[in-house]
């Protein structure tokens, strides 16, 4: 199952968060990619400043994808104050 997962900096706190959990996100990323769970992620940007995050992630069942909200660290850390999660479908010319 496919979800496309917008995930936006906390207002005032989101920067400073960012830039302690930004390390272990990237690896936890980097694994999910490697593993074919991450498809596509991008920073989302306002005035030269990482406001967000929108992830592509492909995941066996509901549950995968619980276990890791659970263990995110832009989630765990209080980076994203604001979580929208819903199922998608990439489109077949990006697969």
């Amino acid at each position: 199952m496919q979800y496309l997962v917008i995930g936006r900096d906390h207002a005032t706190e989101g920067p400073q968060r960012r830039k302690e959990q930004r390390a272990a996100h990237l690896e936890g990323a980097k694994k999910l990619k490697e593993e074919g769970k991450l498809l596509y992620a991008v920073a989302m940007i306002e005035e030269g400043q990482m406001k967000g995050s929108v992830m592509v992630m492909d995941f066996d069942t509901p549950a995968e994808l619980e276990a890791w909200k659970a263990e995110e660290p832009y989630i765990t850390g209080g980076v994203w104050d604001q979580i929208e999660i819903t199922e998608c479908a990439v489109a077949p010319i990006f697969g």
